[in-house]
């Protein structure tokens, strides 16, 4: 599950301050478009009438640089992941 990967390498990475979705990308070796679909389908948004479970809070600052922030349910769920094989 692509969303997984995403959500430990938040847990690692994100100190309260959000990480930039260029440096999730290069790490993740994926395309930001590809993170912005994932993030949205982690967060809070309302898709075919059904809301998002909240994990991953996406931002894009006025210079239109986006960045991924783990919610405290977001957080407690990467931490019950298990480590990648």
């Amino acid at each position: 599950m692509p969303e997984a990967a995403l959500l430990r390498l938040l847990l690692e990475l994100d100190e309260g301050r959000g990480v930039a979705l260029a440096r999730l990308a290069k790490r993740l070796d994926e395309r930001v478009s590809v993170l912005l679909r994932q993030g949205t389908a982690l967060g809070d948004a309302v898709i075919g009438g059904v809301p998002g479970p909240g994990l991953v809070r996406l931002v894009c600052d006025d210079a239109g640089r986006w960045t991924a922030h783990l919610t405290p349910a977001g957080r407690e769920a990467a931490q019950q992941l298990t480590p990648p094989p």
